[in-house]
């Protein structure tokens, strides 16, 4: 019955977490120029919502919703309208639930949107003014799944749940669910070094998306969104982000 309570709260759940991203005009040469794909961009100064750098416009592929569900969850927590302990189903908590979620699987994610509803969550996106976002459900993996189109949204609209997603950090089962995304093994397993890295990773057939939180021993906290598509390879996708890391310790 969970999932109802959600669709019935949806009402009051858009105007938690008011955001007002001003762009700046500073643009990424170094991904602008990159050949072998198409980018979209941005580097986020998470305590005031600027956006520092940014490059690339329309919407891309995500395959799946997981970063707009856990958005709209921290909005839920926020309002102690649900608790990150809460009991969802096979004696798993919420909590449990999106972490297992954020670490690629995907029966996990799919009780996940069980749980949030996609009708309750394309509403609360559309609420939010998120226009260059189109949900769609969880493609799960077992032999015979039913076939779902990918979600698609744009730098501007992740860099929207983004920062959402920072402001519930303050709660430590939110930090444990998004803390150390798999960069895998090529370039983009550079990024950060040194720094408290916290995010969401997902990769397609030709497509390798990034959506990170960067926190410096210094303080500073950044955000991070690459979005792609056609891809010629998945190295691509992490040269592309470490040309973004590179940018963003310049600004």
């Amino acid at each position: 019955m969970l999932n109802l309570l959600l669709s019935g709260f949806l009402v009051t759940a858009s105007p938690f977490t008011v955001l007002s991203i001003q762009t700046q005009q500073s643009s990424i040469p170094a991904i602008e120029e990159l050949r072998g794909g198409e980018f979209g961009a941005a580097v986020i100064d998470l305590e005031t919502g600027d956006i520092l750098a940014s490059t690339g416009s329309g919407s891309f592929p995500l395959d799946d919703p997981d970063l707009f569900m856990l958005a709209y969850t921290v909005e839920l927590m926020k309002n102690n309208s649900i608790s990150p302990d809460t009991i969802v189903g096979r004696d798993e908590t919420m909590a449990e639930r999106f972490r297992r979620a954020f670490n690629g699987n995907r029966e996990a994610a799919g009780r996940a949107m069980w749980t949030v509803g996609l009708e309750s969550l394309s509403a609360w996106v559309a609420a939010n003014g998120m226009e260059d976002t189109e949900l769609h459900d969880i493609q799960l993996q077992w032999e015979g799944a039913p076939q779902t189109a990918p979600s698609m949204s744009s730098w501007e609209d992740v860099a929207h749940v983004l920062q959402i997603i920072y402001s519930g950090m303050n709660m430590p089962s939110v930090v444990e669910i998004i803390d150390n995304p798999d960069m895998g093994d090529g370039q983009a397993s550079e990024v950060a070094q040194g720094w408290d890295l916290y995010g969401w990773v997902d990769a397609g057939e030709h497509h390798k998306t990034f959506a990170l939180i960067a926190l410096s021993p210094e303080g500073r906290k950044l955000g991070l969104v690459l979005l792609d598509n056609n891809l010629c390879c998945q190295n691509k996708g992490d040269l592309a982000m470490m040309l973004l890391w590179r940018a963003a310790t310049q600004l």
